[in-house]
């Protein structure tokens, strides 16, 4: 990640480098810390993500990771179908879940479970990706 950021031009001048997306929104955020693996689908797996879209978003130590996690999920709410009533559903409670001042992070986790395991298509499968991230890599802020 540090190599393609350069590639890019860096950090902007007072900002270092917080945060990362892999993939885009379904992949969740990865930690600075998490920085040196390899952009690779297979390896990604084992860290609980993956490239997805290849969409790579970078958050510096200017930005949240949990206002970022809400702006996926909300991402998520409207580009559901609304076929099937978990990822409807769960994407909408997700989002008001998520705008109080602390998480409900057994209530989140539920919600993800029950997203991930009856969701009918993959978006909805995805979705719980962002919120267990941020609330394994970022406690402190949820």
């Amino acid at each position: 990640m540090h190599d393609i950021i350069e590639a890019c031009g860096g950090m902007l001048d007072g900002h270092s480098f917080k945060a990362y997306q892999p993939g885009g929104p379904s992949a969740g955020l990865l930690p600075a810390s998490m920085a040196d693996i390899p952009m690779d689908f297979d390896v990604l797996q084992e860290y609980g993500t993956f490239i997805g879209s290849a969409a790579i978003v970078v958050l510096s130590d200017h930005d949240s990771a949990r206002d970022a996690a809400l702006n996926m999920l909300r991402f998520f709410e409207d580009e559901s179908c609304g076929q099937c009533t978990p990822c409807r559903v769960g994407c909408e409670k997700a989002v008001k879940l998520m705008q109080a001042d602390t998480w409900d992070q057994p209530l989140l986790e539920e919600l993800c479970t029950a997203m991930g395991d009856a969701s009918i298509c993959g978006l909805g499968q995805a979705a719980p990706n962002p919120i267990r991230m941020t609330m394994k890599h970022f406690p402190d802020e949820v």
